[in-house]
């Protein structure tokens, strides 16, 4: 079995516009996440950052699962090398990724999933699963983040 998650190096490379067209692509700047400032691409809610202090690596990756074609978030999906689909439920991911070391409740219909990957590199990954439509939104990016 291959080991869950890109490495480092690579997902630093990964940049949006390699699976969105740049017509429906925004350029993000002075972007505050994670008590950081970053740079970077976003369409619509997927957005894929950059720290400020390191523009030309990719640290940070959200991708909205229900706006992009299935196929693109797919496609996306696998580039980081998760084992997930859109529409999955917690029973599914939580097979598939183990219990994770956090949950937290934004709104009434769904729960975010926070998953600590302990490859070789190391991740935090969050799986926000609507209670209809299952897996809608993830986030990934290396731990630990530089400041």
């Amino acid at each position: 079995m291959e080991p869950l998650g890109i490495s480092h190096d690579a997902f630093g490379r990964l940049r949006l516009a390699h699976f969105v067209a740049a017509e429906h692509l925004e350029q993000l700047r002075g972007w505050e996440y994670l008590e950081r400032c970053w740079v970077g691409e976003a369409s619509s809610f997927t957005e894929w950052l950059r720290l400020e202090s390191a523009p030309e690596v990719t640290r940070s990756v959200a991708i909205d699962l229900v706006a992009l074609p299935e196929s693109t978030a797919q496609s996306m999906i696998d580039a980081l090398r998760l084992p997930l689909r859109a529409g999955l439920d917690q029973q599914e991911i939580t097979g598939v990724l183990g219990e994770p070391t956090g949950t937290e409740r934004f709104m009434q219909d769904r729960v975010t999933l926070v998953f600590r990957i302990d490859a070789a590199e190391p991740y935090e990954l969050s799986c926000t699963v609507h209670e209809e439509q299952g897996l809608t939104y993830l986030t990934m990016h290396p731990t630990p983040l530089p400041d």
